[in-house]
């Protein structure tokens, strides 16, 4: 039972994905929205968690704004799952109209050092078409750290397409090794690192004001292998198209320890918190990112 309801799931994406693929960038950000809005309604609880969240991140502003703010971060989660299902459908030339880069030279600039490349991000505007775009319009093959969807035929979907322009899928299960290798081979890896890690293991980051478990692993394998670590967040405008400035972490200042990894955590937080600040709908506020 639970497989068939895993494939009429799928075809029904796969349908939606066929749509959105051959309608206007607005027609699809409005088929967006509406399944923002279903995601919304059906999803009471997670939305009580994300009202909550930015009620705390910004206790300054109005109970209104918060309500708008909440409701917009769904509107994103729909826009980005149409664009998403989308993936199939559109060419080289359709993913270049819908996503521009400011200095997508910085990537290989950094790869040419050949100490391995870290790019990071978070769940901020459409994340799945940053990984997706950086391996096409850069040239350059990267390695996207993802989590396995619980539905398997979604799951291929998505793999489908992230693997399109020479990038490779490292799973979330076994990733420590094959990130380390591929940094010592000189490769470039992607990743998100702003959900909640392991209070027991990882670092407590303070974020919007809150300690929050963060990962750690970013900023000791840049420290430790002395790979670079560029941050980029795809923020998109009215007429549903993506722009991303890259912006690289430096750390040449700092060592290898406890106390530098802290510190270079602090900076790629950083900078995720400023993003979010600027257009906090786009980020996924579902999270409960503060529950550890």
């Amino acid at each position: 039972m639970k497989q068939f309801q895993n494939y009429v799931l799928a075809l029904c994406l796969h349908g939606i994905g066929f749509i959105c693929g051959h309608i206007s960038i607005k027609a699809r950000m409005k088929l967006g929205a509406l399944l923002g809005v279903i995601l919304r309604v059906i999803s009471k609880k997670r939305f009580g968690i994300t009202l909550q969240n930015i009620q705390v991140a910004f206790p300054d502003e109005t109970d209104e704004w918060h309500l708008k703010t909440a409701k917009a971060s769904y509107r994103n989660l729909g826009i980005v799952l149409a664009e998403i299902v989308s993936f199939s459908w559109l060419n080289d030339s359709k993913i270049k109209k819908l996503i521009r880069y400011r200095n997508i030279e910085l990537i290989n600039s950094a790869a040419s050092r050949k100490k391995g490349l870290i790019l990071l991000s978070g769940h901020y505007g459409n994340w799945e078409l940053l990984a997706y775009s950086a391996g096409l319009l850069s040239g350059n093959s990267i390695g996207v750290v993802v989590t396995h969807q619980h539905n398997p035929y979604a799951d291929a979907h998505i793999n489908s397409f992230r693997t399109r322009y020479n990038n490779t899928i490292i799973p979330t299960a076994n990733a420590a090794r094959k990130i380390v290798q591929k940094l010592r081979n000189g490769e470039t890896v992607a990743l998100l690192a702003d959900q909640a890690a392991d209070g027991s293991k990882d670092i407590f980051i303070d974020f919007f004001g809150r300690p929050a478990a963060t990962y750690e692993a970013p900023a000791a394998l840049a420290l430790k292998f002395g790979s670079p670590i560029i941050i980029g967040f795809s923020k998109r405008d009215e007429n549903g198209i993506y722009s991303v400035e890259l912006k690289e972490i430096l750390h040449n200042d700092l060592e290898y320890s406890k106390a530098g990894i802290e510190e270079l955590t602090k900076r790629h937080v950083a900078a995720l918190e400023q993003a979010i600040r600027e257009q906090p709908e786009l980020w996924a506020w579902q999270h409960n990112r503060w529950k550890k």
